[in-house]
């Protein structure tokens, strides 16, 4: 871990000093230790020999028991300092003579090796050997402190040695790393340089051959390929910048599109139901505060749903976007204009009167009255509005809502195209609205509607020619419920359809009852709505109507509205097609009053206009719808369509329009809408006058 610390000079000067050090320490030791057994074998080799020089000088004494002579002959080393004692045993081993140096303890014991360390002190036990028989044994004892006060001599001139050579080791190992850490350095110097600067154009220099060069050209080779990435990745880094910054501004774009379209309407950008409630309630806190009035106003486009299934959505839409603008053109910066869906807006007025919210009211109306021309259609629609004003008729926003679209309800129910303030008695109206509502779809589910017919006349000779079928609602509790308040409910609730199918069966069935008991035949003439007219299948529907009740389609006659043939319906000649394909005429109703030409009654297979009751209301009163009707017959006949005037009460009116030469003539003048029976009644008393 300490060297771990350390740079790289300071660990190879180190490690070589570490390895110099330990070859020099063992070279000193093996030294060492030689130098000791070698003067350690010569001191045994010496007392040898001169044990030996003993032991043969005391044969004789052994052998004659001639212990004086033996103690002489080993007195004979007294001059050798180093040996302190001599001693001489028989075979036996027992102590046979002895000599021990002046001032020398020694124990006279008989080593039990032939030579090595006793008691302190080197020996030598050598055998006496005549003739083959060992005599006895000579044993001589060394004083080691001179040859170890040697050994220390040499062991510290072996140390000095040592220690010199360690400092020229450490000189040499400095010297040596430089040569070999200098290119090692340089490279790590132009690495540091690189990663504080991240200037990959550096290079490392190095002019060795050997494998340092080698790294330092791959490392040259490594910042080649870092600088050519380091380029593409700030390219990269550029391009993912760019398109980091493109898509934060699409996500900031897409982020307000958002909000506004949580806020706002999308077709026509006013604020939504949201905002309008959000605004509303802030309003009202205000208006609280500073005890100012404020009115909330509730538009709903009478009869657009007509135009929406006639003309096409893409008419209708743009038919909204140009009155909202014209609604917002009406109004103060303060105010709030809200789409809440369809047909349907809001207006709320801050700091007014209810004074004031009616002349607003006023101009809005007026301002939706003028024509909208919309590619070639000059389309005119009204509205009905509703006014509530707080905190005059509630101090809830909820409720002040609310009240406004009952008012709104109350203006289309007492004729449309009007504005009305909210009074307490209309909510009986809205509420019998949801009565109507609720007993209506039972009705319709139970089929417990009625079917009257009303003949159509021949104008010249004023026979019955045909009847048309008119859906009629009786109800238990209030009797006859008129047509003009509950088929507008029809078509608000989407049970018109319905209805239609139902008094189209039922007809069937009644005239061909009628046929059977009284073999009459009357061509049958039946409404269909708009909406429920320009939906896929509708031939299939009739057909099968033909079919389960057997009557012939080439007596039944379909009425749709002048709106319907005037739409750009993409499959209307289509749908119009395969109705007439089962034999089915086809009539327009109510012509007169919409938006068709001359050219598109040319391309439909259309075989009847139904002059508006509008126009024959008039006749001999005004000269302008005249002159209409009398165009609209001449135009018919023109183009072989046979003409009907509906509405016809006076007899004025049926002269006029019989010297015009009209086909078909319709209305109170002659006969009211009927039950089945009385239809009966009615032909039977033609045919016997015809008889």
């Amino acid at each position: 871990m300490i060297l771990g610390r350390r740079s790289l000079r300071r660990k190879l000067t180190v490690v070589l000093i570490l390895v110099s050090t330990t070859v020099l320490a063992l070279v000193s030791l093996g030294f060492a230790v030689n130098d000791w057994n070698n003067m350690r074998s010569t001191v045994f080799d010496r007392m040898g020999a001169q044990a030996a020089i003993i032991g043969g000088n005391s044969v004789s004494a052994l052998l004659f028991n001639d212990t004086e002579s033996a103690e002489r002959t080993l007195s004979t080393l007294e001059n050798d300092r180093e040996i302190v004692a001599s001693m001489l045993f028989d075979a036996q081993g027992s102590l046979f003579a002895s000599h021990i140096s002046q001032g020398q303890e020694v124990s006279l014991e008989q080593p039990p090796e032939d030579r090595g360390e006793f008691r302190g002190f080197l020996y030598v036990n050598k055998s006496v050997v005549f003739d083959g028989e060992r005599l006895g044994r000579v044993v001589l004892l060394f004083e080691p402190k001179q040859w170890d006060a040697l050994q220390r001599e040499r062991l510290s001139i072996v140390s000095v040695l040592f220690l010199v050579s360690v400092l020229v080791a450490v000189g040499l190992a400095s010297l040596s790393q430089r040569f070999v850490t200098a290119p090692i350095l340089q490279l790590a110097k132009t690495a540091r340089g690189i990663t504080r600067t991240r200037n990959y154009r550096l290079r490392a220099q190095c002019s060795t051959s050997d494998e340092i060069g080698d790294l330092a050209e791959d490392f040259n080779a490594m910042l080649d390929e870092i600088e050519q990435r380091e380029r593409e990745l700030q390219q990269a880094q550029s391009e993912l910048e760019a398109k980091v910054s493109e898509r934060t501004n699409e996500l900031l774009e897409l982020t307000r599109q958002f909000e506004h379209q949580a806020f706002h309407d999308a077709l026509t950008g006013l604020p939504n139901r949201v905002t309008f409630d959000r605004d509303l309630e802030r309003s009202i806190a205000i208006a609280r505060r500073t005890g100012h009035q404020l009115a909330v106003m509730f538009l709903d486009l009478d009869r657009f749903k007509a135009i929406n299934d006639t003309l096409g959505h893409a008419i209708g839409d743009r038919l909204l976007v140009q009155l909202a603008k014209r609604l917002s053109g009406q109004l103060r910066e303060t105010d709030t204009l809200a789409r809440l869906g369809g047909d349907e807006f809001a207006v709320l007025l801050v700091e007014t009167t209810p004074d004031a919210a009616a002349e607003v009211a006023g101009k809005l109306i007026q301002a939706i009255n003028q024509p909208v021309e919309i590619d070639s259609y000059s389309l005119r629609v009204t509205t009905s509005l509703g006014i509530s004003v707080f905190p005059d008729d509630t101090e809830h926003a909820g409720t002040l809502l609310k009240n406004a679209d009952t008012a709104m309800y109350f203006s289309k129910d007492v004729g449309r195209n009007r504005f009305s303030f909210y009074a307490k008695e209309m909510n009986a109206r809205s509420e019998r609205r949801l009565m109507l509502e609720g007993k209506l779809r039972s009705v319709v589910a139970e089929q417990r509607l009625q079917v009257h017919y009303q003949p159509k006349y021949d104008a010249m000779t004023g026979h019955i020619a045909g009847v048309e079928a008119l859906a009629r609602w009786f109800d238990d509790d209030e009797g006859y419920i008129s047509p003009e308040e509950f088929i507008p409910l029809a078509e608000d609730c989407g049970l018109v359809g319905e209805i239609d199918e139902f008094v189209t069966w039922r007809a069937c069935r009644d005239l061909m009852s009628l046929k059977a008991e009284a073999d009459l035949t009357l061509t049958l003439a039946v409404n269909f709505s708009p909406a429920h007219f320009i939906h896929r299948g509708l031939h299939e529907r009739i057909e099968s109507t033909l079919s389960s009740t057997g009557f012939p389609g080439e007596l039944l006659e379909v009425e749709v509205t002048e709106a319907v043939v005037a739409s750009e319906e993409a499959h209307l000649h289509e749908y119009l097609n395969q109705i007439r394909g089962l034999g089915v005429r086809l009539a327009i109703d109510d012509f007169g009053i919409a938006y068709s030409s001359l050219s598109r009654l040319k391309q439909l297979p259309i075989n009847t206009l139904k002059i508006d009751r509008s126009f024959i209301r008039d006749i001999g009163d005004d000269s302008d719808d005249e002159v209409i009707v009398r165009t609209i017959i001449d135009m018919a006949h023109n183009l072989n369509l046979k003409v009907v005037a509906e509405g016809v009460e006076t007899h004025a009116q049926l002269e006029f329009i019989r010297r015009h030469g009209c086909d078909q003539v319709q209305g109170y003048l002659f006969s009211k809408p009927m039950p089945i029976d009385q239809l009966k009644v009615v032909l039977n008393k033609e045919n016997e006058v015809r008889m």
